[in-house]
């Protein structure tokens, strides 16, 4: 979505105006770029809302929403699977140990010179064992349990480190949470 090689702005992105005026489906006396509502300043977004701001607009084209992220469609390509985690659950991706301990190792190993640290940082990444990355795995599967049995914050963390020996949560364990609550 850049404009032609032919055009003054060559190259440079196009706006959200310039797109949908090539739709026809910019307003004639004009539109904000972003209303309060969808600026996040109000809770309750009227989905039936459909013309509001053009964001709103832009958003709800279908070829705008089929569309895949760069780094989506190089991934597929690549004939890898292209997985999201809900935000702020980082706990969920064993990755994110991953790279904790990777991290803490390099900061155990390094003399926190830059060249060193280029050096150490792959070094550490392909050191850690495949047992350590498998426990990561196990802990992040255990919290997905948890929530899909509709724990929560303190109760899955306490369920999660409980139950480890386990390699599962039991499947009744809302009322084994519901039983410690009333005891």
């Amino acid at each position: 979505m850049v404009f032609p090689d032919n055009h003054k702005l060559k190259g440079k992105p196009k706006g959200i105006k310039q797109v949908l005026t090539e739709c026809n489906i910019w307003p004639e006396k004009g539109i904000r770029l972003m209303c309060e509502q969808c600026s996040g300043k109000q809770d309750d977004i009227v989905s039936e809302r459909l013309d509001c701001c053009a964001r709103r607009i832009m958003s709800l084209q279908p070829d705008f929403c089929e569309q895949r992220s760069i780094l989506k469609e190089a991934i597929i390509k690549a004939g890898h699977i292209f997985e999201r985690y809900p935000k702020f659950h980082c706990e969920c991706n064993f990755i994110e140990r991953y790279w904790g301990f990777a991290k803490r190792e390099t900061r155990r190993l390094c003399n926190y010179n830059y060249n060193d640290l280029l050096l150490k940082v792959p070094e550490v990444l392909i050191s850690v064992p495949v047992t350590t990355i498998h426990k990561f795995a196990c802990k992040s599967w255990r919290y997905m349990d948890a929530y899909n049995k509709g724990l929560e914050g303190r109760t899955a963390e306490w369920a999660v480190s409980k139950y480890k020996s386990h390699h599962r949560l039991p499947d009744n364990i809302e009322r084994i949470m519901d039983d410690l609550d009333n005891t």
